[in-house]
């Protein structure tokens, strides 16, 4: 039986509750996931500053690697999650499942990146068929394929401690 109990805000370190009102900041209030994060005086900090920081993927781009990563991974906080993300990013809700069933024709490159997500993830990388290349012939660089690994890496370490703590999903719940 899992008793995983979210943290409440005031009884988080200082570090922490400095963290917990910039992310407040960026999303209107704090998710459940990220006051899972605040139970470690270092891993909510750790994980804050890989999700700020400056990479080559745009916004679009790494919410598009957060959904298929997510659908692979079935997980349904970060599904409900960022999915809404991505409506505030401009998709549509028939792009947000196109993305979840990695079957994009709205955009070439955003098609690259997503089916290349979804292979890493699928095969923990081992690339099959013609992904990276088409990835490179969409206009990405080597760079660009770091980036990817690393917005893999990072999704998949929330789409691990939900399927481990069960936090509820506080936003609008979408069907994984």
């Amino acid at each position: 039986m899992n008793n995983f109990l979210v943290p409440d805000e005031q009884n988080v370190s200082e570090k922490n509750k400095r963290i917990l009102e910039e992310l407040k900041g960026l999303f209107g209030r704090v998710p459940n996931i990220f006051t899972a994060f605040a139970s470690s005086e270092n891993g909510l900090e750790a994980y804050f500053n890989y999700l700020t920081q400056k990479n080559s993927l745009t916004d679009r781009e790494r919410e598009a690697v957060n959904l298929i990563v997510s659908q692979v991974n079935q997980c349904p906080y970060c599904l409900s999650f960022h999915s809404a993300i991505a409506t505030r990013l401009g998709f549509s809700n028939e792009q947000i499942l196109d993305i979840r069933a990695n079957d994009i024709r709205f955009d070439k490159k955003l098609k690259a990146v997503t089916a290349l997500a979804h292979n890493i993830a699928i095969t923990k990388g081992k690339i099959i068929g013609d992904v990276l290349e088409d990835f490179y012939e969409a206009g990405y660089d080597q760079g660009h394929l770091v980036d990817v690994v690393l917005a893999v890496g990072n999704i998949t370490t929330l789409n691990l401690l939900y399927a481990i703590t069960n936090v509820p999903i506080d936003w609008p719940k979408v069907t994984v």
